[in-house]
């Protein structure tokens, strides 16, 4: 778990700098683009993953209303508190306002839709665990067919620019919480699950495929970078993502390194203040004119780098302040 906690945490790093090249498309030299969409292709799977490792981890715990609770509110104390920061920073360092009328419907900054989504998860984690807790093999294999069946039926309906008023409750309304089953499905049941690899790596490759060559045709003929066909919930995101999920956990568990246990420690801390230093590069760095090839290596160093030293003195302020009391 630790693994793809990091994995995830490094892959949402470079998709926020793929973001920023290929959103100024056309304004960008195509090997630029190109190098951009090959990075996100991948990067894509790393915010499922992220559900995925959470529902692995708590919906195997017995339930517990009171420490529920506490995690929601811990969530919801964060999500408030980073709010406040990031109102502060974009109004004082970009300029930017924001009205806290929108809070409950648009966020301060783009990836904290992650915390809204948690929130809710969280918050019904009790009723997950019992929709899970002995179910039967064939349920499960019936709750996977369905979630993913409707996920890709849904994918072609948005590419075809098709809107759904009436979801399918559970599998169709949020892709989300299914990631979170599934990635209870996939550990409780890795020893029932048998794919073979070279099926998972064929489908890998060919989901990461589809959505760089649709993503890019789309965009060379439209004149603007088209994102539809790499959202969290399209088909050829999620497949990827639980084929990494199950390709991680059928592997024999590897030895503790401390640097990888270093960055899982962080990880969330890296999640909220990387944008910090993306935003910083952004007002000072012209991408138009910094190739991608470069820009990738040197951008994600940085990024992680003061990231990881900030949430390290960030987390010891913290210790210092409480041994206080």
């Amino acid at each position: 778990m630790e693994y793809l906690r990091v994995f995830s945490c490094l892959m949402v790093i470079l998709g926020h700098i793929s973001n920023w090249y290929m959103r100024e498309y056309p304004d960008l030299p195509m090997d630029s683009y190109i190098c951009a969409l090959l990075f996100n292709g991948i990067c894509r799977v790393s915010v499922p993953i992220f559900f995925m490792i959470s529902g692995a981890l708590l919906l195997e715990q017995p339930t517990d209303f009171k420490k529920n609770l506490k995690r929601t509110s811990d969530i919801l104390i964060k999500l408030v508190v980073w709010t406040l920061v990031f109102i502060v920073w974009d109004f004082f360092y970009l300029g930017e306002g924001y009205s806290l009328r929108a809070i409950f419907s648009v966020p301060v900054r783009v990836h904290f839709w992650f915390l809204y989504v948690l929130f809710g998860i969280y918050l019904t984690i009790p009723l997950w665990r019992k929709l899970v807790e002995g179910a039967s093999w064939g349920l499960i294999k019936y709750f996977s067919f369905i979630f993913i069946i409707v996920t890709a039926i849904t994918s072609f309906i948005n590419m075809m620019k098709m809107g759904i008023s009436y979801e399918i409750p559970l599998v169709g309304s949020s892709c989300y919480a299914g990631y979170f089953i599934m990635g209870f499905i996939i550990r409780h049941y890795i020893n029932e699950i048998k794919i073979k690899k070279w099926i998972c790596i064929s489908v890998l490759i060919a989901c990461v495929s589809a959505t760089n060559l649709l993503t890019l045709f789309t965009s060379v003929k439209t004149g603007v970078h088209v994102e539809l066909f790499s959202s969290f919930c399209s088909i050829f995101v999620a497949l990827p993502a639980m084929i990494i999920f199950y390709m991680v956990m059928k592997m024999k568990e590897p030895k503790e390194q401390k640097w990888m246990h270093f960055i899982s420690k962080h990880s969330f801390n890296v999640y909220m203040m990387h944008v910090f230093f993306l935003d910083i590069i952004q007002v000072n760095v012209d991408i138009s004119t910094f190739s991608a090839w470069l820009g990738f290596p040197v951008f994600f160093i940085f990024l992680l780098t003061m990231s990881l030293a900030f949430s390290w003195i960030f987390e010891k302020s913290k210790g210092k302040y409480k041994s206080l009391f």
